[in-house]
């Protein structure tokens, strides 16, 4: 038997959406690494767009991350050396977060995204979730509401939301549990409206690796890939998989709400398109640059080529027919 070969491989946002990282484990206590020929060593995540940065430069061989994240570093650096090879949200994780049954503004309750007319967003407007909360009601033709209270510290928004503190909360979907934990002692019920169903039909997040490595050893990469496939399968038959070698690592995550946010995040990676999973195509990239663009600036013009490369996935797209 061959020895395996050797990777390294950031997480993403352990810290707000712990279950994300669920196949990871699981491939790693399921041997499904090992089946691949592969030892993955799962390290904590760099701060936002360094965790990119790190792989372009050889520090790490791969990293799970966001769209928004890898855009920020190749905003920073245009001749970035990393591309997603495996889109594993393909939607975005974005969602708008409101009290059911509570009205807005407009004296009716809010339940779809239209409702959202007026209504006040918790939190500061001007950061990346406030930029894309406002592309979302651009992207719709509604006016946006007067802030609520934009000092409220971040950590404190659960809270706020539930408290009536302001109209709606913008942040993953992934997090629905968690709003409801801190709503449950309030007596109040918690709603969340993914952008993906007003129409934001844009990548969310997946794995990345440099350029190198896609040069130099795409059989390696060909192998992550593969095993993070059939890791994220395992996972979606049982997401208890590797739940316990992730507490291990994340000590401060409550176990129930990381198999809660996993299946809340799940539709984004499993429901969210009829072709194979993991898969991208230049058209999808192209509605997700240019989201971005509008959210939080940067040309809307990139060449999908500087972004994804599907020619290790089974399914995907080889950019060289890419129109």
């Amino acid at each position: 038997m061959p020895a395996a070969e050797r990777l390294s491989m950031t997480m993403y946002c352990t810290g707000c959406i712990p279950g994300y990282q669920l196949p990871a484990f699981a491939g790693e206590t399921e041997d499904i690494f090992r089946r691949h020929d592969l030892s993955i060593e799962i390290l904590d995540p760099l701060p936002q767009a360094e965790n990119i940065r790190a792989v372009a430069e050889g520090r790490n061989d791969l990293c799970l991350t966001s769209v928004a994240h890898f855009l920020t570093a190749r905003r920073e650096d245009p001749g970035l050396g990393a591309r997603f090879v495996f889109m594993i949200a393909r939607q975005s994780h974005m969602g708008a977060f409101v009290v059911r049954g509570r009205k807005g503004p407009h004296g009716h309750r809010i339940k779809k995204h239209r409702d959202l007319e007026g209504a006040s967003l918790l939190g500061d407007p001007n950061s990346a979730f406030g930029r894309e909360y406002r592309t979302l009601l651009n992207r719709l033709g509604i006016e946006p509401g007067p802030p609520a209270e934009p000092d409220i510290p971040y950590p404190d928004i659960m809270r706020a939301l539930a408290e009536g503190r302001g109209d709606v909360a913008a942040d993953f979907v992934d997090l629905l549990p968690r709003f409801q934990a801190v709503a449950d002692p309030l007596g109040v019920r918690i709603d969340v409206m993914p952008f993906h169903e007003a129409g934001i039909d844009v990548y969310g997040s997946g794995l990345v690796t440099s350029t190198r490595m896609l040069r130099e050893r795409p059989d390696t990469v060909r192998a992550a890939v593969a095993a993070f496939h059939e890791a994220l399968l395992a996972s979606h038959e049982n997401p208890a998989l590797g739940l316990e070698a992730l507490i291990d690592h994340v000590p401060d995550a409550d176990p129930d709400l990381v198999v809660a946010g996993w299946k809340a995040g799940s539709p984004l990676i499993f429901d969210a398109e009829t072709t194979a999973l993991g898969t991208m195509n230049a058209e999808k990239w192209r509605r997700t640059l240019e989201y971005h663009a509008d959210a939080h600036g940067g040309p809307r013009d990139i060449d999908v080529e500087s972004v994804f490369d599907g020619s290790v996935l089974a399914g995907g797209e080889l950019l060289q027919g890419a129109s």
